[in-house]
């Protein structure tokens, strides 16, 4: 009998394997860019994957895989400038999770889309299951909330319909600071909790 997946619905899947009580742990997850710098997009899009597994309590990747998604609606030469720096700041974010990039797929699109699929080979104790918390469990949150606050008010210093609706709470110092401290902690690695 073919072993099963086990809790379908979140969002790294475990599928015990049939050798040795190992399971595979395994995620695929992707972002539109959301902020103006190649690079960090790159990161954060390596991070956001890794987060996966770190939240079953992997800490260790097997093998990371990138997914990109290259706009026709870019020119030649900005496609030369800009896809080079988002995969670096995948590859480099890889790296500092003790992975790398072994291979993956490249597609012609509308937009720019960059993801990736995070693999663990794990023995069942290296490995939780995120869905039994009950009251009185302690939440460890690895980073701030509001991230996507802060991009979006961020997107909206450029749209006066929006600003407008804003700048009585918050000024655009504010929203500068919020938005790079966004972009840092997105593109940090949550490997270690707190």
């Amino acid at each position: 009998m073919k072993p099963r997946p086990l809790r379908i619905g979140l969002d790294s899947c475990v599928i015990p394997l049939r050798h040795g009580g190992l399971s595979l742990v395994q995620t695929t997850d992707f972002f539109y860019p959301i902020i103006d710098d190649p690079y960090m997009m790159g990161r954060i899009a390596c991070a956001n994957v890794l987060s996966d597994l770190y939240a079953m309590g992997v800490t260790e990747c097997d093998n990371v895989l990138m997914l990109l998604s290259v706009s026709q609606r870019m020119t030649e030469e900005e496609r030369d400038k800009v896809m080079p720096l988002i995969i670096q700041g995948f590859r480099d974010a890889a790296e500092d999770g003790g992975t790398s990039v072994t291979g993956g797929q490249t597609v012609l699109n509308p937009w720019v889309i960059i993801g990736g699929v995070a693999t663990a080979v794990c023995q069942s104790s290296e490995f939780i299951m995120p869905d039994s918390a009950v009251p009185g469990d302690v939440l460890v949150l690895t980073k701030p909330l509001g991230t996507h606050m802060a991009v979006t008010a961020h997107q909206w210093l450029d749209m006066p319909e929006r600003w407008n609706k804003i700048k009585l709470v918050v000024t655009r110092e504010e929203v500068e600071l919020a938005y790079q401290e966004a972009v840092c902690s997105m593109a940090t690695l949550n490997r270690t909790g707190g």
